[in-house]
């Protein structure tokens, strides 16, 4: 007999706003009745990774969260509520899975997730053009006993391949809607939420109306003497557990799948739901041959454009000529980032000192008599206004802008197969190259994202690598400070720098922490052209993200360091730094207070000195050459780039890993950044 299980507590996942992370049935029902949604229906949203899932929940959500097209980024669910033409519900997205007895992230399996998410209905999300390795997780959604709606995805993709589906056939045999989608486009897209909320709908006035807490039986597909096992077993485990179908609420044949230990004849006693994955695989086979169609005959120009990018993607995952265009899109990447970047930095600082500037000059002292509180206010009001637009809008925008359409093309996959071989080659975990990708935009989500790796010294020595990998904020001080003043190729050698230094310190992590890391192994996803409004939105999304996050920061930080800097304050707090600052480091001392001040946000540590040069030169000197010799300003970024992690970074690592690690890391990037900027500073003769 199986007892209850103790659910496990999980921790709490990132969410952007409005979205809830999900840990327990209870703990979702809570969610929704908190303010008043109790009565709203719950649709679960599961499918394979790379299967478009993100990008319909976005289209379903009409919000964009935090992702990377890549398996495995996705480590928590993200709740939205939505409405459709059948009614308002609940939609949880779960984290992409290749079958609900996988475990998707280091905790529980796939089917725990989802049960305990209490969803009252399933869109199931599958590759149009791959149905034969989609359908085996929609029978294992199905067999759990609750409605499901399956949305055969990319249907775009489909069409230009030559490939047809019967959906009538294949919603008979599934008993389910089946509804042609396209998440990039949007086709379909409301017709299959409005399906799934009516289906759920349906289960709950079902729930309301009836004495009986089973679900429905799904149809039979198995055999007739499988279906007769399974239904006798979900009765011996409905009546012999608390545990079982009554309080699941599924259909006897879902509590056997998933919570019994049955084997199909009786004989074992092993995992049933393990045990039927040939059985869905055979069935999904079978059905696969009456439903799909493919047209005969393309156009030439259809052969050939179908061949280019088949080719290209089979070239791209190869080391030659593979690497080789990876580094080449990766200086690419940064040249275009310090060129857009620059120009619009250019502009909205000349806009700014032309206009705005001269009035707050003039304004603000004549409303504030007092000499040092108007000059104060005016490090925030304009020196910090300008440094926002001067280095957090062109830059880190521009960065946003590049790294959805990489994310939208399906690049990263490839690029993280690339970076696992030379992570495998240095001795450094390869599984952690998915979120090392991710760092690259924010390295709060990569620290999450450690979630996937299966030890906690993966997750130990990923989450590190994780906060020396630099940033969006982090490569817009790199480009921003060397790219206009010392020029383009300063700024890609710091990059190098950096990259050394931050295999470095994944080597010595590695040395310290032993062990043997396996290869990565992931699907593939194919290259596709990027869609430019859903590149918009991603970039859009992230952007205004950030800036709400970053405005405040760098308002509050420019008002302290500017009262500090006015009341003459600053000098004995420079003390403190200088010995390490100005002896080592050979900067000056307002670098090392802009150095403190970046705890809170990356983009400060430019930011600040942006204030400072306003301050000191007027709004026309928003040039940091002019108190930075070319040599400071390399060794300040490159010390920037790899000290310690934001305040946010910080926190994940503390959430995730406790206060000693956390301290630990950050210690490390301290004295490795410390260290390294010395030497720097000597070998350019900054000090």
């Amino acid at each position: 007999m199986i007892g209850r299980i103790p659910r496990r507590p999980r921790p709490r996942s990132r969410s952007d706003r409005g979205c809830h992370p999900a840990s327990s049935a209870d703990a979702s029902r809570d969610r929704r009745s908190a303010d008043g949604r109790d009565r709203l229906p719950v649709v679960a949203l599961v499918g394979r990774p790379n299967v478009g899932k993100s990008t319909l929940f976005a289209r379903i959500s009409g919000a964009w969260a935090e992702s990377v097209n890549a398996p495995g980024t996705t480590v928590g669910t993200e709740w939205r509520r939505v409405s459709s033409r059948a009614g308002d519900a609940w939609v949880v997205d779960l984290p992409g899975t290749l079958s609900l007895h996988d475990r998707p992230t280091s905790g529980a399996p796939a089917w725990e997730m989802l049960l305990d998410s209490a969803p009252d209905a399933i869109l199931v999300v599958t590759d149009a053009a791959d149905l034969a390795r989609h359908l085996p997780l929609a029978l294992a959604c199905r067999d759990l006993g609750l409605p499901i709606v399956v949305a055969a995805n990319l249907a775009d993709e489909a069409a230009r391949q030559g490939i047809e589906v019967d959906r009538g056939r294949l919603s008979q045999l599934l008993v389910a809607p089946v509804i042609e989608t396209s998440g990039r486009t949007g086709i379909g897209v409301d017709r299959a939420l409005e399906a799934v909320v009516r289906r759920a709908q349906q289960r709950r006035a079902f729930r309301a109306h009836t004495a009986s807490p089973r679900g429905t039986l799904p149809a039979p597909v198995y055999g007739p003497a499988l279906e007769l096992d399974l239904e006798r077993t979900g009765r011996r485990l409905a009546a012999a557990t608390s545990l079982g179908a009554a309080a699941l609420d599924l259909s006897g044949a879902g509590a056997a799948l998933h919570r019994g230990l049955v084997s199909p004849r009786g004989a074992a006693t092993i995992e049933l739901s393990e045990a039927l994955e040939p059985i869905r695989w055979r069935v999904a086979g079978e059905w696969v041959g009456q439903v799909e169609r493919r047209r005969g005959v393309r156009t030439g120009a259809e052969r050939a454009r179908e061949t280019a990018g088949e080719r290209l993607a089979r070239l791209s995952t190869q080391a030659w000529p593979g690497l080789p265009m990876f580094a080449g899109l990766v200086i690419a990447t940064l040249l275009v980032m310090m060129a857009i970047g620059g120009l619009l930095s250019a502009a909205l600082s000349a806009a700014w000192a032309a206009t705005a500037s001269p009035v707050l000059a003039a304004v603000v002292p004549a409303l504030v008599p007092q000499p040092v509180l108007a000059r104060t206010l005016l490090w925030a009001l304009d020196g910090g206004v300008l440094a926002v637009l001067s280095v957090g809008v062109p830059y880190v925008l521009t960065f946003y802008v590049l790294l959805a359409i990489l994310e939208d093309s399906g690049y990263l996959t490839t690029a993280a197969v690339l970076t696992d071989r030379l992570f495998n080659a240095l001795g450094l975990p390869g599984r952690a190259a998915i979120p090392l990708i991710a760092a690259t935009g924010c390295n709060v989500p990569a620290i999450y994202g450690t979630r996937v790796l299966a030890t906690r010294r993966e997750r130990l020595l990923a989450s590190f690598l994780a906060t020396l990998t630099p940033c969006s904020a982090r490569s817009a001080v790199i480009v921003g400070a060397l790219a206009p003043f010392v020029g383009p190729g300063a700024a890609l050698a710091a990059f190098g720098v950096v990259a050394l230094l931050t295999l470095g310190g994944g080597l010595a992590a590695n040395a310290m922490i032993p062990g043997r890391q396996p290869p990565l192994v992931l699907e593939l996803a194919p290259l596709r052209r990027p869609v430019p409004a859903l590149v918009a939105a991603r970039a859009w999304h992230r952007f205004r993200a950030f800036v709400t996050a970053a405005a405040p920061f760098m308002l509050v930080g420019s008002l302290v360091l500017g009262f500090l800097y006015e009341s003459n304050l600053v000098w004995p707090l420079a003390t403190f730094t200088d010995p390490v600052v100005r002896n080592w480091l050979g900067l000056p001392s307002v670098a090392g207070l802009a150095l403190v001040f970046a705890f809170l946000r990356k983009e400060l540590a430019l930011q600040l000195l942006v204030s400072l040069a306003v301050v000191q030169f007027g709004p026309q000197a928003a040039n940091l050459a002019r108190f930075m010799s070319p040599a400071q300003l390399f060794t300040y970024a490159v010390v920037v780039s790899v000290s310690v992690p934001c305040v946010a970074t910080f926190a994940a690592l503390r959430a995730e890993h406790g206060w000693r690690p956390a301290l630990a890391m950050s210690a490390g990037s301290l004295a490795l950044a410390i260290g390294a900027g010395g030497l720097i500073a000597r070998v350019l003769g900054a000090a």
